[in-house]
């Protein structure tokens, strides 16, 4: 079983502190402790599995290490947890959202209550829920299925064949993002954008075109849909991976 490693980011050696560190340790987690700088945190951030950061009565003179924490929240999707009282809680949520936090508990800590949550923290259904929800709609079953070995380690991914499949499988699940075929045969990729943005369940969602074709003219007929954007179907893994991660940095940018 893998253990996790836990960035427990403070100023002091509180006794809380100490005893929060304590606690993880016998959660069989492997704990690393820095103050809040920013270049100390950017050292462990790929590693760490959970950051932690101990609020006290100076955050304000931490407000560059915050703003880095929150850029990972988004950036990276780390799941982060602060923990202080409720005034200072209230002065680094209009920093760091709480929407963007795993989670805030307030002090004084209850260990039972601290491990049950962390412990939730790191199953497997928790993480695997943490990801970006992708469905991917072309009628051609190689194609798709090699999107989805290529997504499969970063997002859930769902696949479908035509648009009447997409509209049955998103009846069924929540979706972040749908890449659709812009050629496809029977239903082309137009009447399905069109079909997927009369529907209920499925107007909100952003849609990506995947195109084989590079021409200035067919790319304006696909950008004049106005779509969350479109890619080449030539891509490779790391171009999509990249162009996947920026639209969604973006969109949480956007949002909050």
């Amino acid at each position: 079983m893998k253990k996790f490693e836990i960035l427990m980011i403070r100023n002091e050696h509180t006794f809380m502190v100490n005893a929060i560190v304590a606690n993880l340790g016998k959660l069989g987690c492997s704990v690393i402790e820095t103050e809040y700088n920013v270049k100390d945190i950017s050292t462990y951030e790929e590693t760490a599995d959970i950051i932690i950061f101990y609020t006290d009565s100076n955050m304000v003179d931490n407000t560059n290490a915050l703003v880095y924490i929150k850029d990972l929240c988004i950036e990276k999707n780390k799941q982060v947890v602060a923990i202080g009282n409720r005034e200072e809680l209230d002065e680094i949520y209009p920093i760091i959202p709480s929407m963007l936090l795993a989670d805030s508990i307030e002090r004084p800590v209850d260990m039972n209550t601290f491990s049950d949550k962390i412990l939730q923290m790191m199953s497997n259904d928790v993480i695997e829920q943490r990801k970006k929800s992708v469905l991917v709609v072309d009628d051609d079953s190689s194609f798709i299925q090699l999107l989805r070995e290529w997504l499969k380690d970063d997002y859930r991914v769902g696949m479908a064949k035509s648009g009447l499949q997409a509209i049955t499988w998103l009846a069924r699940n929540s979706v972040d993002l749908i890449l659709l075929d812009y050629e496809m045969p029977v239903i082309n990729g137009l009447q399905v954008f069109e079909m997927l943005k009369s529907e209920a369940i499925s107007k909100n969602i952003p849609v990506m075109f995947l195109t084989g074709k590079s021409d200035k003219e067919s790319i304006m007929k696909v950008m004049e849909l106005k779509p969350a954007g479109y890619m080449l179907k030539n891509i490779t893994k790391q171009q999509l991976l990249t162009h996947l991660e920026n639209f969604f940095v973006k969109q949480t940018y956007n949002n909050l």
